[in-house]
């Protein structure tokens, strides 16, 4: 499907209903103004709302009088809301796609994509996830049962990210509101808009006043709605610095579950028998895809010296010819960063890299597009032909730190064991990608690597919602999403049924006959 005019009604400055509480529209009295600029565009912002942080508290405590009812509803009366929702995704699918672009500079194709994926969601939920958490009976003994059932936790807080606005927080809420949880909803700073289109699909969906709810802002919104008494789980998706900040915040609420998903700094292996053509393939889509605005973009190659020529006679040549435009251009690749900081940070670690001693294959930089000003970049490459050397004579920063932007460093190694330490040798641990033509290499190298997901001969951002998606160390607290996402918005209780009468029960030595 081609994307819409950029000249259509799609395109027009977005209106701002309010938010979304308790099952109507609510616009703020007050609240700072917070702009929603389209980086691809920065002449015609998408549109403008308020940032007011006490609306959290009607926002929960909507979320906390609609709780009993709807936890209390069956799993047939909520698995029908779920695929009301879904219809109402599809039939707004082109307009949430097209938003998605223009908020955060996601090209046509994978807006399209990411959309998509949101209404496969549903149905994933609903046949792979809900089976996890559906009630165990053991044999406990004679005429006794064991049985573990699931509770939901209750108001589920849900701080979604800028790269996926729309898929990441509905791959939390939809199990959330399947297990018979109520939702209060912070979209991204950046993806306002496309959070009101996500609340306007679920008022059309009729789901209950308060079960869904979704305010506008930034981090003073996020920072008092994690605080909220009522708010009995919290699922992040972003970055290391404010997911820290979260975790030090409920510090003091032992009671709160935690889910957080905090970024990578993700390696492909190319090992010495490696299909290179198709190594270099994959490492381009997975590091320049939405300008490397992925937590499971790839962002370093650790390539076998003797597959290095031939390989950045593949990869380079590929760099050079990606497309480069605004979003909703048809055949864009690669549109703009996120925001004016995104490109700042970009620049700062391309400077480091050189001062570091890194060769620039591609030195990157600021890109021009035709007919648009925005945060365009162009895709960069660093080169390292000797790691040890560079670990150990300067600050980690470049290599170790997740730069969230079209760079890649590639590492050139002389064994297996050297590239296994290298890809190990950084705060995170999200993503590996390895290329071997050996399954007996690929088994071996797989149980060494310590990060969460780990990809044979395909690259870092091809993920599965049918299986847990989430990392160690830095990357997250070991409370994957994908499949898995469903454990973190129930709470499991163990119940004993015990059949037997008094004079088949033991008695305790000492205990009155």
């Amino acid at each position: 499907m081609s994307p819409p005019s950029k000249k259509g009604p799609l395109m027009k400055v977005a209106l701002f209903r309010g938010n979304y509480i308790g099952g109507r529209w609510v616009r703020p009295s007050g609240g700072a103004p917070l702009v929603s600029e389209d980086p691809g565009d920065l002449a015609h912002p998408v549109g403008a709302v308020r940032e007011d942080p006490s609306a959290v508290d009607a926002a929960v405590a909507a979320a906390a009088r609609a709780w009993p009812a709807w936890s209390g509803a069956s799993f047939a009366r909520r698995r029908r809301a779920l695929k009301r929702f879904q219809q109402a995704v599809r039939r707004h699918r082109v307009p949430l796609a097209t938003m998605i672009a223009r908020e955060v500079g996601k090209p046509w194709w994978e807006a399209m994509r990411e959309v998509d994926r949101l209404i496969a969601r549903v149905d994933e939920t609903v046949t792979y996830a809900w089976p996890r958490v559906r009630p165990l009976t053991v044999p406990v003994a004679a005429r006794v049962r064991g049985i573990c059932r699931y509770r939901p936790q209750g108001v589920l807080a849900i701080l979604g990210p800028c790269n996926f606005p729309a898929h990441i927080p509905a791959s939390q809420f939809l199990p959330g509101l399947l297990t018979g949880n109520t939702i209060v909803f912070k979209p991204s700073e950046f993806a306002p808009f496309v959070g009101q289109m996500l609340a306007a699909c679920a008022q059309e969906a009729g789901l209950p006043a308060g079960v869904f709810n979704v305010v506008a802002g930034g981090g003073a919104v996020g920072a008092r709605l994690i605080e909220q008494p009522a708010v009995r789980a919290v699922l992040f998706t972003g970055s290391v610095a404010t997911g820290r900040r979260i975790q030090q915040a409920l510090w003091r609420h032992a009671n709160k579950s935690v889910a957080l998903e905090m970024g990578g700094k993700n390696a492909a292996l190319v090992l010495a028998d490696a299909d290179v053509r198709l190594a270099a393939r994959e490492a381009a889509i997975g590091a320049y895809a939405m300008a490397g605005q992925r937590c499971n973009a790839t962002s370093r190659i650790i390539l076998h010296r003797r597959r290095a020529t031939r390989f950045l006679d593949e990869f380079l040549p590929l760099v050079d010819r990606l497309t480069i435009g605004h979003p909703m251009t048809p055949g864009t690749f690669m549109g703009p960063l996120v925001s004016r900081a995104a490109v700042a940070k970009y620049r700062a670690a391309l400077a480091v890299a050189r001062r570091d001693g890194y060769e620039p294959l591609r030195p990157g930089g600021p890109a021009s597009v035709a007919g648009y000003r925005g945060h365009y970049v162009r895709p960069s490459v660093h080169l390292c032909e000797r790691p040890g050397s560079i670990r150990k004579g300067t600050a980690p920063f470049y290599r170790t730190s997740e730069i969230f932007g079209p760079d890649v460093a590639i590492y050139l190694v002389r064994s297996t064991d050297e590239a296994i330490a290298l890809n190990n040798d950084v705060p995170y641990g999200l993503v590996t990608s390895l290329f071997t033509r050996s399954r007996r290499a690929f088994e071996a190298v797989s149980r060494r690597v310590d990060t969460g997901l780990v990809n044979w001969n395909r690259g870092t951002i091809g993920s599965s919602g049918l299986l847990p998606f989430g990392g160690t160390k830095a990357s997250g607290n070991q409370q994957p999403a994908g499949l898995f996402a469903i454990h973190q918005c129930v709470y499991p209780v163990a119940v004993l049924e015990d059949e037997r009468p008094l004079v088949a029960r033991d008695i305790p030595p000492g205990f009155p006959a």
